[in-house]
């Protein structure tokens, strides 16, 4: 049986999405912050599979996305907790990253 490209973006969105809130439920913080997290990269996600971002390699269009897309997360959490500012970058690289390897070689 074969994945069609949208259901096999979909699943590739919820995994990450997922993998990023699994420290923040670990932290118990709150079910908002966690669904704006799952969303950020399962909708990064559809534009990462759909999209392509000009003059940069297959691998870096996921992590210029998600990048992209977290820059104003970010910026609105960094005043409260300074800590946090690094660690979504590199969650945004990490898992732009993996995003644009399952692009890559599973949806193929």
């Amino acid at each position: 049986m074969k994945i069609d490209h949208f259901t096999l973006t979909l699943i590739t969105g919820a995994v990450a999405g997922v993998l990023d809130i699994i420290p923040m439920l670990a932290r118990r913080l709150s079910g908002r912050f966690c669904l704006s997290a799952f969303l950020l990269y399962f909708f990064a996600t559809l534009i990462i599979f759909y999209g392509n971002l000009p003059y940069l390699p297959w691998w870096a269009d996921g992590m210029g996305v998600t990048l992209m897309m977290s820059i104003p997360v970010m910026l609105s959490l960094v005043g409260k907790d300074r800590k946090s500012g690094p660690i979504i970058v590199l969650n945004a690289l990490v898992l732009g990253f993996l995003i644009s390897v399952a692009e890559r070689f599973i949806a193929g």
